[in-house]
């Protein structure tokens, strides 16, 4: 028996060594199914291949051989702090012709104001049509019902026609309007200006119309301006009446169903030159008897006021009734107490919901709200808050439905004897009947009493106290503080802080939708926002006294007896725009270099312009461009990422970048270095860089501008050109003209100023394409040789005045121009320009000799790509010798080459291509048709040089590996067909440290070709094993981690993590990858909003009656639903379904060992993700039956939209072709995303291949090889995974998503909307002048002569028409 039990033991033993062995065999071939050595043979033999192929195609070889021995090129060094200074210069003198320019405005208007005699029946007048003046809202208009007949021009309305003609109406005007590119594009009238009224402003009353009268006036003023300098953009007078006096002449657009609701009062240029900075704080009354309409009006009247602050203001809102509480509890210091906070878009965004999510209760305690008030103010006067304010104005505003008493005891406490804080009461409602005590709270504290009793009277009410806080700026006299408004964009609803949609501006149908956005195309029409920033002044009335006719008040004998009173009146406030781009082209990218770029800052350290301030959100389907919430006040910290290893955290403060800043806020010189991240492609694509910063003020202005170099390159330059003159530097008879010939295959960049005629552009010499303007002035070059004049200045030089000789401000210039009678005939005035014959700068033009030089030299050195053959490259016998003598046709061919190209340090970008024709598998829609092709040409999308990603790519990666193409595919391009690969290669000048970038060369091949390629070497050298196998999965990865090459055609342009995530995270625990976490400070989140808007004077009050109204709403509703038209006026964004959740993949488990990465605990796969699935689309149900036609319903193609996109609180914003729009409300948010950088030294340093296993990735316990290998010469890696082992795949996205602050960071959210960081405070205070004491006008009721039950009237017709 013991010897069985000992037999029976080891068979066992020997059979489970049998098993063990078995195992390991089937484990070890499982383990050396991928041969590293064989990957390794395809990267190298793939990468050799492109080396030589797109050598030749790109004329590599020769072109850098020319680069190099140029005897014209050197490398020099250059100076940033002397380039910065320089640069300021010159931006001075520019900004300092509008400052000019506006100066004269203002003069000329007080002295005319000064001289002008009232007429109280000039309304009447008016509404007679017996006074007339250029409306800006009724100009060329054409009657209704127009059928059409006679030129459009002839049937529009004037109130210049005899009275009997059929399109004779009081009040109309037509002029020639002309579209001019200087204005955009939008149809001018430079001979005149043209007046806009608000809707809510009257220009029948007597004071209104007086001003619109003296100010027609100041078009005289206008055109000078505009003759001395031709750069210059829109001027403007607003008045204090409400009109806004606008030159060239323009119409204004408006739509019955849309009213107009723009008031030049409440602009930021207005704003800040109407009074100094104020600290305000608003006390709201919500006791008990503060409901219905009563609230709602505070409501209006408090987001009024606000609306009213700048960026340079300071306020906190207090609501009272038993107790006083800070509106928003995030607006408090350490201990609890209400502290003021910046006037910023996102901090008066946070105090507009808050108060529209009040609640009434309780009694009003005043006694505790005044002295909060006044003890929070008096903290800021004296120091003694945590933060500081303006130092400026102080004013309290009181919002209230009744004030009980005098309160005299805390004004006599807290405000006397000096009255440095201003009172202003608003009360509230129409049944009171005691307004003594509010009153003299008002005006025995140098504020303004108002009662406000309807909604439609709000905003005229609260913009009465402008004028008493301007005061002691109007009692200097001679002082005119010059301001400056931060960055803002050209068109944007002013009294809403939320998104607009150009192109959405009145309710149409789809059909209609779509041609708008399609007619916005065409020349003369709107092209997009422009970025701009206003310069400003206010203008006085030169008289100490009026009259109470003046005034509109009733004469008092008794109190008044000549009839006059003591005045301090802001007249308005003149201004000018100055667009950024005229600010950028005064700083030469060329001078800057790739990867160079400059921004400016203003006093509050926010940005106002800078290669990432990313104001807009692309355009995308149906809808164009729209603004972000807080786009114009994006701070310096929040566009420079500092890269620190050590820290990872959103908003982290770098001392050297605050150094920066609050030296560039002081407008100090500097100079700093700092690493940081920079991101590319929509934020897809980043790198690590090292960058030297170089800052310097701009004089008499807030801006202080910044140049930035990459440190490794950026402070040398190729400099050189080809000297014209020099006939040694041509071939006999040769023109420099031929190097570039006209309609050739080349461009230049679009932006940059190369030449012209005058700084901002003339009617006369106008061109279709840059590239026009430049043959044109090489021809120039030709004719004029030696004589030709290049021009002393980028910008106008400051002129002088005739007769003295001696330049200043104020100066006449004679004008030749003919000032046309308003009283003429229908008002038709051509735009004519005279008395620019005798002006060199205009005639001459401008030329920048360096960079034209650098653009012939660069031609010459580039016109290589008109030869037939690569022979220049042809020094090496064998292959290159082959490839170099074959005709580039058939070149192109071999190497499946689309097109190849050159773009150089000087903007020029050159091309060839010999494009095979479609494949026929293509239908007759997608024919080729090289003269109206179906996608825009290379050149069209690629000419900006220098500026271009791939440029910018090439360049950085040289330093990576100088001999390399780099390669890119469009991104999720998927199996999208035809399609191409883009390889660029940069070409450097210079030796060791001393090089610069002077070109990059590059190609675009056709993906299939490159792809086939590819696939065919694997299967030629592999033997058994193939990328085709089913057993092997092989991406071709770039450096970022997108797929260029997958076996799977919808892989291509995918980021990697998004198929493998497993394999994407050991690559990162090794450090092939490195991982960067990107934060994007600009970014919006949707958030669920309630119906409408509720700052919106429109429609508030009538929700309010909503059950009054509510049969006529229902009745309304079917125009409103029939036509779609409730997805117009509420175009905010689209709302879906929220994703599922992917794990995250952190794991911690992953170790090295020797050749291999591998899992050696056990790896737990992520549960199946179910697909979420989309409830069905529910169409809006109407009030009533359709009668005539139904509504458009969505079409397969909107559910298949609906069905693809899903948004989750946070995360990416779809914007939907044509859907149905929800109610949501974009809020700015901080985003993080984490994007990778191949690390090639972590690949180069073993010398092999890189091997990995992932382990217990399944549950069968089988192992997972891959093999990693570097594709010489180019900047893609060959990543060969095994499929035999199905292992569970993490999904790693690089998708930005909303930066979770938690309960435990708060603070920090809290902290960001308190803007604590370091600004200066304006130059000029004025807060304060002794004969303000003499000035008793302290408020009445509303004192204009249209009644406001008229007013909501007006509002209530518009609505329900709506």
């Amino acid at each position: 028996m013991t010897g069985v039990r000992w037999g029976l033991a080891g068979l066992v033993l020997l059979a489970s060594v049998a098993v063990t062995q078995f195992q390991q065999q089937q484990q070890q071939q499982q383990t050396n199914q991928i041969d590293a050595k064989t990957v390794e043979g395809w990267s190298q033999k793939f990468g050799a291949e492109l080396w030589v192929s797109l050598s030749q195609a790109t004329r590599r070889e020769s072109i850098q051989g020319q680069y190099d021995n140029m005897p014209q090129l050197s490398v020099a060094e250059v100076d940033g702090f002397e380039m910065v200074r320089t640069m300021a210069a010159e931006v001075q003198i520019m900004m300092q012709h509008k400052i000019d320019a506006i100066k004269r405005i203002m003069e000329l208007a007080e002295n005319i104001a000064l001289d002008h005699k009232y007429d109280k029946e000039r309304g009447s007048r008016l509404a007679e049509g017996r006074y007339v003046y250029v409306n800006a809202k009724k100009l060329n208009v054409l009657p209704d019902g127009d059928s059409g007949g006679n030129g459009e021009f002839d049937r529009y309305l004037s109130q210049y026609r005899d009275p009997s003609s059929e399109y004779y109406a009081p009040g109309y005007s037509r002029l020639m309007l002309n579209p001019d590119p200087h204005f955009s594009g939008i149809p001018v009238n430079t001979s005149r200006s043209s007046v806009h009224v608000p809707t809510n402003v009257f220009d029948g009353e007597p004071k209104v119309i007086n001003a619109i009268d003296w100010s027609k006036k100041l078009d005289d003023i206008f055109r000078d301006n505009y003759e001395r300098d031709p750069s210059l953009s829109w001027q403007y007078f607003g008045s204090s009446t409400g009109f806004l006096r606008q030159y060239p002449a323009i119409k204004w657009l408006t739509y019955e169903d849309d009213p107009d609701m723009y008031d030049a009062r409440m602009r930021d240029w207005y704003i800040k030159s109407a009074a100094s900075a104020k600290d305000i704080v608003i006390l709201l009354d919500t006791s008990g008897s503060m409901t219905g309409l009563r609230k709602e009006i505070a409501k209006h009247v408090v987001i009024n006021i606000m609306e009213t602050l700048g960026e340079d203001d300071f306020l906190t809102v207090l609501t009272f009734s038993d107790e006083t509480r800070p509106l928003v509890d995030c607006f408090t210091d350490a201990d609890g107490e209400p502290e003021l906070v910046q006037a910023t878009t996102e901090n008066i965004a946070e105090f507009t919901e808050a108060v529209n999510n009040i609640e009434t209760e309780e009694i009003a305690n005043f006694t505790s709200a005044l002295v909060t008030g006044f003890n929070l103010l008096e903290r800021y006067k004296t120091g003694q808050a945590r933060t500081s304010g303006t130092g400026c104005n102080q004013a309290i505003m009181l919002v209230t439905d009744g004030v009980p008493y005098k309160f005299e005891t805390i004004f006599q406490e807290h405000n006397e004897p000096s009255t440095p804080v201003r009172m202003f009461t608003y009360l509230i409602g129409r049944e009171i009947s005691d307004l003594e005590a509010a009153k003299w709270i008002a005006c025995h504290n140098k504020g303004y009493f108002t009662h406000v009793t309807t909604l439609a009277e709000v905003k005229e009410q609260v913009l009465k106290y402008i004028p008493v806080m301007a005061r002691p700026l109007v009692l200097m006299r001679e002082q005119h503080p010059v301001r400056w408004t931060g960055v803002y964009a050209d068109i944007e609803v002013p009294n809403d802080r939320m998104l607009w949609v150009i192109g959405l501006a009145k309710p149409m149908t789809r059909g209609q939708l779509r041609e708008e956005l399609e007619a916005q195309d065409r020349e003369g029409t709107f092209k997009g926002y422009k970025l701009m920033t206003t310069v400003s002044i206010p203008v006085y009335n030169k008289k100490n006294h009026t009259s109470l006719e003046v005034l509109g008040l009733k004469p008092n004998e008794i109190s008044n007896p000549f009839g006059k009173v003591r005045i301090a009146e802001l007249l308005g406030v003149a201004g000018t725009d100055v667009p950024i781009a005229q600010i950028e082209k005064l700083i030469p990218p060329y001078k800057l270099g790739v990867n160079g770029y400059s921004f400016a800052v203003n006093n509050n350290g926010y940005i106002l312009y800078h290669p990432d301030l990313r104001p807009m959100i692309p355009r995308s389907g149906a809808f164009q461009e729209i603004l972000k919430p807080n786009y114009n006040s994006v701070d310096l910290a929040e566009v420079e990422l500092v890269y620190n290893p050590r820290s990872d955290e959103p908003r982290y403060n770098d001392s050297n970048l605050f150094m920066m800043r609050k030296e560039m806020v002081d407008q100090k010189d500097g100079v700093q270095r700092m690493t940081v991240k920079v991101h590319m492609d929509d934020m897809k694509r980043v790198t690590i860089r090292e960058q030297d910063y170089f800052y310097h003020n701009i004089s008499n202005t807030p801006f202080t501008l910044g140049i930035v170099f990459p440190s490794k390159y950026g402070k040398y330059r190729v400099v050189g050109g080809l000297e014209v003159n020099d006939p040694g530097n041509r071939q006999p008879n040769q023109k420099v003209s031929d190097f570039l010939e006209k309609d050739g295959k080349w461009k230049i960049h679009p932006d940059w100023v190369y030449c012209e005629y005058n700084y901002g552009g003339t009617r006369d010499r106008l061109f279709d394409k840059p590239e026009d303007m430049m043959h044109h002035f090489l021809m120039r070059l030709d004719d004029e040789n030696k004589s030709f004049n290049w021009g002393q200045s980028r910008v106008r030089p400051l002129p002088k005045c005739q007769g003295n000789g001696v330049y200043t401000p104020d100066c006449q210039k004679f004008d030749k121009r003919d000032v046309v009678d308003e009283e003429a005939d229908d008002a038709v005035v051509e735009d004519e320009i005279e008395g620019e014959g005798d002006d060199q700068f205009v005639n001459d033009g401008y030329c920048d000799k360096e960079l034209v030089q650098a653009l012939i030299l660069d031609a010459m050195i580039t016109k290589v790509f008109e030869d037939k053959t690569s022979s220049a490259d042809s020094a090496r016998p064998g292959i290159d010798t082959f490839f170099a003598m074959m005709p580039r046709s058939q070149l192109f061919q071999l190497f499946g080459i689309n097109l190849s190209f050159v773009a150089t340090r000087s903007g020029l970008t050159r091309w060839e291509e010999h494009a095979p024709p479609p494949d026929p598998v293509y239908d007759e829609e997608h024919a080729f048709d090289p003269e109206n092709p179906k996608e825009p040409h290379f050149s069209e999308v690629n000419n900006e040089a220098t500026d271009e990603v791939w440029y910018k790519r090439a360049v950085d990666y040289h330093y990576n590996n100088p001999e390399s193409f780099v390669f890119s595919v469009p991104f999720d391009i998927g199996d999208k067909r035809p399609t191409v690969v883009t390889a660029t290669h940069a070409i450097f000048k210079g030796k060791g440290t001393k090089k610069a970038p002077a070109a990059v060369v590059g190609v675009q091949i056709d993906y299939e070709h490159f792809r086939n390629k590819f696939m065919n070497i694997t299967n030629k050298q592999g033997g058994t094993l193939s990328c085709d196998s089913s057993k092997v999965e092989c991406y071709v990865i770039d450096n970022n981690g997108f797929v260029v090459i997958s076996e799977d055609p919808l892989n291509t342009g995918k980021f990697f993590g998004e198929i493998d995530g497993t394999v994407l995270n050991s690559l990162v625990q090794n450090q092939v990858f490195k991982k960067i976490k990107v934060y994007d400070y600009q970014a919006i989140c949707l958030e669920s909003a309630a119906y409408g808007n509720p700052a919106s004077i429109m429609m508030t009050p009538f929700r309010v009656m909503a059950n009054i109204f509510n049969w006529i709403l229902a009745n309304i509703a079917f125009t409103i639903i029939r036509f779609e038209l409730h997805h117009l006026w509420n175009p905010d964004w689209t709302y879906a379904m929220p994703q599922q959740s992917q794990p995250s993949l952190n794991d911690p488990n992953l170790v090295y060992d020797g050749d291999y990465y591998a899992y050696d605990d056990e790896y737990m796969p992520a549960a199946p993700v179910e697909e979420p699935q989309m409830p069905p689309l529910q169409e809006p149900e109407p009030d009533v039956q359709y009668e005539d036609e139904a509504p458009p319903t969505f079409s397969e193609k909107d559910n298949q939209l609906m069905q693809e996109y899903y948004q989750k609180e946070g995360g990416p914003i779809p914007i939907l072709d044509m859907t149905y729009i929800n109610k949501t409300q974009p809020k700015p948010c901080d985003k993080e995303v984490e994007l990778y950088e191949l690390n090639e030294e972590a690949l180069k340093k073993e010398g092999r291949p890189l091997q990995g296993i992932l382990r217990n990735c399944h549950t069968s316990n089988c192992v997972r090889q891959f093999t990693v290998s570097m594709i010489p010469n180019t900047n893609l890696i060959l990543v060969a995974a095994d499929t035999t082992c199905p292992c569970y795949s993490n999904r790693i996205s690089v998708e930005p998503t909303k930066v979770d602050y938690g309960p435990s960071n708060e603070t920090m959210y809290c902290e960001k909307l308190k803007t604590n960081l370091y600004r200066k405070k304006p130059h000029q205070c004025i807060k304060y002048h002794p004969q303000e004491e003499e000035i008793s006008l302290c408020g009445s009721g509303c004192s204009f002569k249209m009644c406001p039950v008229v007013l909501i009237i007006l509002y209530l017709t518009t609505y329900l028409y709506q």
